[in-house]
């Protein structure tokens, strides 16, 4: 029910359709998956539509864009990877993508945080199983 809550009051404010939300509570940040072309409105005039829905539900808010596009949408949420592979096999769809050395860590994040959520978004939105980095 917060979930859902979260993404009325994210629509009614931004305008933007929303095609998924992922609370993160441990780091206090909402994760909207927002339509394609949405982005803009999401986002708002410098910024203004996301610091007020910020400010309400006093957390901070990351917004990724929607792709019917794998390779898009990964490219979405993970802007670092500049090698994207999408293989589908009998263990389901992998996704490879090749960052640079130094971008490398960032990608993964302290604790695997920022991959477990790459790998989390992408299993919800388009069924993968897997999420290698290279």
């Amino acid at each position: 029910t917060n979930t859902i809550r979260l993404i009325n009051l994210f629509e009614n404010v931004t305008k933007a359709a929303v095609k998924d939300c992922y609370v993160d509570d441990s780091n206090h940040v909402v994760y909207f998956i927002v339509n394609e072309g949405d982005i803009g409105l999401a986002i708002g005039k410098n910024g203004s539509a996301v610091k007020n829905v910020e400010m309400m539900i006093k957390k901070n808010i990351r917004i990724f864009e929607f792709s019917n596009d794998l390779s898009t949408f990964v490219k979405n949420i993970i802007p670092a990877a500049n090698k994207i592979e999408v293989r589908t096999g009998e263990d389901g769809t992998v996704v490879e993508i090749g960052v640079m050395k130094q971008d490398k860590a960032l990608v993964i994040g302290r604790d695997g945080r920022n991959i477990n959520l790459y790998r989390e978004l992408l299993q919800r939105n388009h069924d993968v199983q897997k999420l290698l980095v290279k």
